[in-house]
């Protein structure tokens, strides 16, 4: 910092300022039973007790807490995973979206396979139960978490045609049907196989494994995912 600067910051009295508080919501997303999903917590207190909400938390000021510090936190409390795909999605301002106080949010949302290892969820302390909805039948929410969810769905369509995110809903080693799966349930429409591979081919590096999956039916190719390709 110049002197300019610094004599500015020495008559510079934060009380001045209204000062909002900060939280961070996380959208954790999977797929369970055929359908894309969104954790959910029931608020166990006011305002909007009761109600359908995303889970999340203030930003711990105090700990000189980042964003993404608190949306981590937050993820590992309600899921007990770490070092899962998360992104910022968007910040919230109205004026009148919380009723205590002004809070703005600052929303990101979070990408885990479905593995069996969060699905018996226990809500925190501030919530009465948790539960995975469709991201395509939200019961009402409190807050103006509906319109969150909406914006997280939309940047999923969106993202999804051009970034690698599908991946991270499908196991490290995956069929061509799940990982088209994901696609469908994210667009809400069906796909062409042969034109939905060759797409994926020309995108992705994805190596067939010596090794299948069983079901119903002739066992599927396991493939891995190695990375994006390089474009020409």
């Amino acid at each position: 910092m110049n002197k300019e600067e610094i004599k500015f910051l020495k008559k510079y009295n934060p009380n001045d300022y209204k000062k909002p508080s900060v939280t961070c919501d996380i959208i954790i997303c999977s797929i369970k039973e055929g359908a894309l999903k969104v954790l959910l917590i029931k608020r166990k207190y006011p305002p909007f007790k009761n109600c359908w909400a995303i889970p999340g938390g203030f930003v711990d000021i105090d700990a000189k807490e980042s964003l993404e510090a608190t949306a981590a936190r937050e993820l590992k409390e309600e899921t007990g995973l770490e070092n899962i795909y998360i992104e910022q999605l968007k910040t919230y301002g109205d004026p009148g979206r919380d009723p205590r106080m002004r809070i703005i949010t600052v929303a990101y949302y979070a990408l885990v396979p479905y593995n069996g290892q969060f699905k018996d969820m226990k809500a925190g302390d501030d919530a009465k139960e948790a539960e995975w909805f469709s991201m395509y039948d939200i019961p009402d929410t409190g807050f103006d978490h509906h319109i969150i969810l909406w914006d997280a769905l939309q940047r999923l369509r969106g993202k999804i045609l051009y970034s690698p995110i599908a991946f991270e809903l499908v196991p490290k080693e995956f069929t061509w049907t799940e990982l088209q799966a994901v696609y469908e349930m994210i667009l809400g429409h069906k796909l062409t196989p042969s034109n939905f591979r060759r797409k994926i081919r020309s995108m992705y590096k994805v190596t067939p494994l010596k090794k299948t999956k069983k079901g119903r039916g002739r066992p599927k190719a396991l493939l891995v995912y190695k990375g994006v390709k390089e474009a020409l």
